[in-house]
């Protein structure tokens, strides 16, 4: 289960969307956790989805994106990373096992204090996420199917 909203979130936070949602229409919970959590937070655009809300937003001119579930508790926070900042045993082993890929971005995934990154690696029309724990673990991340 944990593997599936993980790959929602993902999803949510690599895929542009065109329909942000007016804040009047966020739940109160919603709002007033956001509001307790990331009172700095500058630039705010909702998304509602089925299974979650999202809000992008800055803090300190950091890009970031927080994802709440139904009841209105915050589930996750995810922005983007510089792939040099990962842990060196992951930064060799992409290096060496994808030589002929390009790094498309990294992203920082941080799910109640569990953080894991995601690296979109792309070979022609070949792409490929590869999940990194922060102990330098590197997998293939099959969450989105094929």
């Amino acid at each position: 289960m944990k593997k599936i909203i993980i790959a929602a979130f993902f999803a949510a936070s690599i895929i542009t969307t065109a329909f942000a949602a007016d804040a009047s229409k966020v739940s109160l919970k919603v709002m007033d956790n956001f509001k307790k959590q990331f009172r700095n937070a500058a630039k705010v655009e909702w998304t509602i989805k089925e299974q979650f809300t999202k809000a992008n937003f800055n803090v300190n001119g950091i890009a970031v994106e927080a994802f709440f579930d139904k009841e209105g508790e915050l589930i996750g926070t995810s922005r983007h990373s510089d792939f040099n900042q990962l842990p060196m045993n992951a930064i060799e082993q992409i290096q060496r096992e994808y030589a002929n890929y390009q790094v498309s971005s990294t992203i920082e995934f941080d799910q109640r204090g569990d953080r894991n990154y995601y690296v979109s690696i792309e070979k022609g029309n070949k792409k490929q996420i590869l999940a990194v724990s922060l102990y330098g673990e590197v997998s293939k991340f099959e969450g989105l199917g094929k």
